[in-house]
């Protein structure tokens, strides 16, 4: 489901996991406002957030939770802990495999 998402919506869902599965919206924003290499303009952020959960309804499993939880008067996003190990497994096997998120295989590239 990873590589289903657009980067900046990667990068977002990354930097939730990296602060340990709970960002406010205020993190999150500051963090991708100025980033060197993955900036997102303030204006993008909600949708790189709403990503995620429309990635998840088109390649998730039926029925199943949502993968970022959202707290709409605190303005928080948080990852259930059940689901954190896995994604921070996924993540580093993404940095060793960078080309398993562009959909190519090692050999091809």
């Amino acid at each position: 489901m990873i590589a289903a998402l657009m980067p900046g919506a990667r990068a977002v869902l990354r930097r939730i996991t990296d602060l340990g599965g709970t960002a406010s919206y205020d993190d999150v924003q500051q963090h991708f406002t100025y980033h060197p290499t993955n900036p997102i303009p303030l204006s993008r952020i909600g949708g790189s957030l709403t990503s995620i959960k429309a990635a998840q309804r088109r390649h998730g499993p039926d029925a199943a939770g949502p993968l970022l939880q959202r707290d709409e008067r605190a303005r928080r996003y948080h990852i259930g802990d059940a689901l954190l190990p896995g994604l921070t497994r996924a993540f580093a096997l993404a940095d060793a495999r960078p080309d398993l998120l562009r959909g190519t295989s090692a050999a091809s590239a």
